[in-house]
């Protein structure tokens, strides 16, 4: 069951009929810091990309970049963004429609997924359809980024808390993953004061072989 009711696409559709509150102009700083800290490789895939921030900030560094998201206004918007940047840096990216929760269906490998609150928005059996979507999307070696709320809110239609005990039971090295690194964050929004996140820079690696007797 999804925390946005029973029909969550007209529920973020109908949240980017105006700006929507964690729409900040640019990239959220705590997972800029994180991308600085840890270089990521592409080409990149950015879920739930929204109007598009993160995945420009990125292509404004050098990257190939592609952003989904299932709301046809988000991308609409992120498109208009896109063509308005200079051609070099309009090139590497790509904005589509489609199911973040679902990355395996692009039919194509990723160095480095960034997920800027994307995460936090899916039920625990979403969650983990989503980690086994991931190991087939990110190649080996490669690095998946999360930024994600730290706290719980008693009202419906928010994220859910999410935390490094969640995050290093669902990313073991026998399912071929290794943390590089969890840091307490901020998420900001244009509505309200910054609520307490967290950041998690997550290498994909090979599983773990079966010890032989």
């Amino acid at each position: 069951m999804s925390r946005f009711g029973p029909d969550p696409q007209a529920f973020f559709d109908f949240v980017y009929t105006e700006t929507p509150p964690w729409d900040i102009g640019g990239p959220q700083p705590a997972m800029s810091d994180l991308l600085a800290r840890y270089p990521p490789t592409g080409p990149i895939l950015d879920v739930g990309c929204g109007s598009g921030d993160l995945a420009i900030f990125l292509a404004q560094r050098g990257y190939q970049v592609v952003g989904i998201d299932f709301v046809k206004a988000a991308i609409a918007a992120a498109q208009s963004k896109r063509d308005s940047l200079p051609p070099a840096t309009a090139r590497l990216l790509r904005f589509q429609v489609a199911d973040a929760l679902q990355p395996s269906h692009l039919q194509q490998q990723f160095g480095s997924v960034v997920d800027s609150g994307f995460f936090h928005l899916l039920s625990p059996a979403q969650s983990d359809r989503f980690v086994d979507e991931l190991a087939s999307t990110i190649k080996p070696g490669g690095w998946y980024y999360l930024h994600a709320f730290a706290v719980e809110f008693p009202y419906p239609n928010m994220p859910r808390q999410v935390h490094a005990d969640e995050l290093q039971s669902r990313f073991t090295p026998d399912k071929g993953w290794r943390i590089q690194d969890i840091q307490p964050a901020e998420f900001l929004s244009r509505v309200a004061p910054p609520v307490p996140a967290i950041c998690a820079c997550i290498e994909r690696t090979a599983p773990t072989a079966p010890a032989v007797s």
